[in-house]
């Protein structure tokens, strides 16, 4: 018996920003993210909150004036949300409550952290060797700042990784880019 609740994995993440075509721009320099739609045509009204509120929370005095949807790689798609009147004043960190990073898995960690910060992102120290379960050789990670704040890792992943004894599921990570199928 099939069950119809089962779910298929992370399809995509939100990121709200302060200003959406400067994101987009982003993510497509420093990642090579491709765009798939965009809602940006200033000429219609914003999606307010008293209207789509119920649906999605966005609160009753905001509004959103811009969303894309962009594909990154092999893996979740990303969408870029601007706000009229985001709250906050600043990006979540690690130490907030919430989703405070995302990670990506890419092949050469120096060649990332270097498109990263060519598209206008700031690296913090690094990379360092993983430890704990994803210690191995040439297993390494390094941590960036988008221009608005949002952290984000890297991840290089050549060796494999020890799970806790009993565990029978693996860890997903996206396919090497030679690895990928034609689709």
């Amino acid at each position: 018996m099939s069950d119809k609740a089962s779910f298929r994995g992370l399809e995509h993440v939100g990121i709200t920003v302060p200003d959406h075509a400067e994101a987009v721009r982003f993510f497509e320099e420093a990642f090579g993210a491709e765009p798939l739609f965009s809602l940006t045509d200033k000429r219609r009204a914003p999606l307010r909150g008293e209207d789509i509120g119920a649906k999605n929370g966005l609160l009753r005095d905001t509004a959103i004036v811009a969303v894309s949807m962009l594909r990154l790689g092999n893996g979740p798609n990303i969408e870029i949300f601007e706000i009229d009147r985001p709250r906050g004043h600043r990006a979540a960190s690690i130490s907030d409550i919430g989703i405070s990073h995302f990670s990506v898995t890419v092949d050469d960690i120096d060649a990332a952290a270097e498109r990263f910060a060519a598209a206008g992102g700031s690296l913090l120290e690094g990379p360092y060797r993983l430890s704990g379960q994803e210690e191995g050789a040439g297993n390494r990670g390094r941590f960036g700042l988008t221009p608005w704040g949002l952290l984000i890792e890297f991840e290089a992943l050549p060796a494999p990784m020890a799970y806790d004894p009993g565990v029978t599921a693996t860890r997903w990570l996206p396919a090497a880019a030679n690895d990928q199928e034609e689709t």
